[in-house]
């Protein structure tokens, strides 16, 4: 079973939350920005690059639990969001923004957990 990751929407949307993701830390500011920024950003990677080896492994379920780590990072990635917007306050209305779009890509995985692509 091989998932061609350029043709998944779930895909270019995880990757599009890494570069917010990166634009959000580096506004961080304050006693441990620099570690809750990497955090912030090591979560929002993991979430594209394991959707990416699930396309790239040849059995169902071995599809399918890459699928359940990338979900797995996205959850971690909506707890160090949660966790800014209670540190900084005033980036709210951005951190919201990214915490819909990781809302949409964990639903968006369990969809494709559910129905895989058929091979490509």
């Amino acid at each position: 079973m091989r998932a061609h990751v350029g043709r998944l929407r779930l895909h270019q949307l995880a990757a599009t939350l890494v570069v917010d993701a990166v634009v959000l830390a580096r506004s961080f500011h304050g006693p441990g920005a620099r570690d809750r920024g990497d955090q912030l950003v090591r979560a929002a990677l993991s979430v594209p690059s394991n959707i990416a080896e699930a396309c790239g492994r040849g059995t169902l379920p071995e599809f399918r639990r890459f699928l359940v780590y990338a979900r797995g990072s996205a959850q971690e990635l909506r707890t160090q969001l949660e966790i800014a917007r209670r540190i900084d306050p005033a980036r709210t209305r951005a951190i919201v923004r990214l915490e819909c779009r990781t809302a949409l890509v964990i639903k968006m995985s369990g969809r494709l957990y559910a129905r895989p692509p058929k091979d490509t």
